[in-house]
């Protein structure tokens, strides 16, 4: 019947409320190393359970799923909620992860369909001053990329240390940035494609902040190499990055990899290491030609 033993106990007498009795309960082809996912079977149908692994990314993913996430559509849906077990109850959404391997043209297909949604994301109302979230974006991004320069040691050159900081330096001169709600982890792995059409899910870092913003993980995920997949995505959204945004997106860009090199070696990540190693040799080539 039940495989509820696969829940904590107090997490599936919540969960049981909800749907009824399980028949079934297995792991989500789509958990993170930063949250609890599980897939479950109740008489009414297939949801996800989710547990946060922070308060504040609970906070954030329940306010985005109240607020944002009925904007888009083609979405899970938040059926409850438990602050106490930070745990969130969701609909669940036909889709696979978006993958490199998918065959070039579904994969921009898939781009495309994502760029409207996008868009519905970034312009539902954000409930307070985005505007303000997006200045202290831009000042998190500065404090924090000396902090991981520091973090980093061995594993940034001082003359990538220098790089990078001179890119972040410009953020503060580029004026006001489009504000709204903002993903916070948008990139391919949360992008649910089921031949037809794209669900975002991931919302557990989103809030309002510089809409350009949204674009860095999968800027630096895909590199130079597939300018065909911004087009795709960039076609639909409704409109390509100001010259301001692409400076921005450039300058948060260097930003993001110096994380990354501390969290990969730390965690024993050679994916991450190595994508993002990349990312920060890119504008030193840049810089050379």
């Amino acid at each position: 019947m039940t495989d509820s033993t696969r829940l904590p106990a107090p997490l599936a007498s919540w969960v049981e409320t909800v749907p009824g009795p399980l028949k079934a309960v297995q792991d989500a082809f789509r958990a993170r190393e930063n949250s609890q996912m599980r897939e479950v079977t109740g008489r009414a149908g297939d949801y996800n359970v989710k547990v946060a692994l922070k308060p504040a990314l609970y906070t954030r993913e329940t306010r985005a799923y109240r607020e944002a996430v009925p904007h888009l559509g083609h979405a899970p849906a938040l059926k409850d909620s438990s602050a106490d077990l930070l745990a969130l109850f969701l609909t669940a959404v036909d889709g696979e992860p978006l993958k490199g391997e998918e065959p070039p043209a579904r994969r921009r297909a898939a781009h495309r369909q994502t760029g409207p949604v996008l868009r519905r994301f970034h312009e539902a109302p954000p409930g307070h001053q985005a505007q303000d979230q997006a200045a202290h974006h831009v000042e998190s991004a500065q404090s924090g990329l000396d902090k991981h320069i520091a973090q980093a040691g061995d594993h940034l050159s001082t003359a990538e240390s220098d790089t990078l900081r001179r890119l972040v330096s410009t953020l503060p001169g580029l004026g006001p940035l489009p504000a709204g709600w903002r993903h916070g982890n948008f990139r391919e792995r949360n992008l649910l494609w089921n031949g037809r059409c794209c669900a975002v899910i991931d919302f557990q870092r989103s809030e309002p902040g510089p809409l350009v913003s949204d674009f860095v993980k999968l800027t630096t995920s895909l590199g130079p190499d597939h300018p065909e997949l911004r087009t795709a995505l960039f076609e639909r959204y409704g409109r390509s990055p100001a010259d301001a945004e692409e400076s921005a997106l450039a300058a948060f860009a260097a930003a993001e990899p110096a994380g990354a090199l501390v969290y990969g070696p730390r965690h024993g990540d050679a994916f991450v290491t190595a994508r993002d190693r990349r990312a920060v040799e890119r504008p030193m080539q840049e810089g050379r030609r």
